[in-house]
């Protein structure tokens, strides 16, 4: 998994802004008797559209990346959206059993506490009950670090060289989950075995202002409840 520290590095310190970050990864599932998935993402690495940041967490938006992708067994999983979510989370409360379960993992994922970074992307029409999927698509990946790898200081001073030290993750999973109606639901659960990341150089389009071409850009809709301050 030492790729995914690359990925950080160029994710949150790209070393030109005329840089675009392309991530590659792929694995298997482990909530099915068998399944593999495939999934590409390219944006502008050096600037995220947004920031924010609260006690514990940081959140980063990339409204304008070029191009995403995602396979399940060679078939298209469709997004209307190419927006991606960073949104990083110092100690995160262990996750019950039966959340665990729920969420395919079984045996997989200890319930303890972690520092996590979740990587997301949802459809633009998403409907929500609580926290609960109603109607649309979305998919994250997850990387579980141990306890304290990173603060809330390192996260709200928005200390990205500090982050830059992550060591390689406990675990790095897929979850992907897609609800338009009870006979086509679909929750995949899996965990990443293949990765790989380049920089590739943006093309500045001769507009004024230097407006970049940079592809679709519409809403982001999955979010974690806040930790109290």
């Amino acid at each position: 998994m030492k790729i995914l520290l690359a990925f950080l590095s160029l994710l949150l310190y790209s070393a030109s802004p005329y840089a675009a970050l392309q991530f590659t990864y792929g694995g298997d599932f482990v909530n099915f008797i068998s399944g593999t998935f495939s999934g590409q993402m390219t944006l502008n690495a050096f600037a995220p559209n947004y920031v924010d940041s609260a006690p514990g967490d940081l959140r980063l938006i990339y409204t304008e990346n070029t191009s995403s992708s995602l396979l399940i067994n060679n078939q298209p999983f469709s997004l209307d959206n190419h927006i991606i979510t960073a949104y990083f989370l110092d100690d995160e409360p262990a996750i019950s059993e039966a959340n665990v379960a729920d969420r395919g993992f079984a045996g997989i994922i200890p319930s303890i506490i972690h520092d996590t970074l979740t990587i997301s992307m949802s459809s633009l029409d998403n409907q929500y009950s609580g926290s609960d999927l109603v109607s649309g698509a979305e998919f994250l990946l997850t990387a579980f670090f141990d306890r304290d790898t990173f603060n809330a200081t390192d996260l709200e001073s928005h200390d990205y060289q500090g982050l830059l030290n992550l060591p390689e993750p406990r675990l790095f999973v897929l979850e992907v989950n897609r609800k338009l109606g009870s006979s086509e639901d679909f929750r995949g659960a899996g965990i990443v075995t293949n990765s790989n990341v380049q920089s590739i150089p943006l093309q500045p389009v001769p507009l004024p202002g230097a407006i970049w071409l940079m592809g679709s850009a519409l809403a982001c809709v999955y979010s974690r409840p806040r930790k109290a301050a």
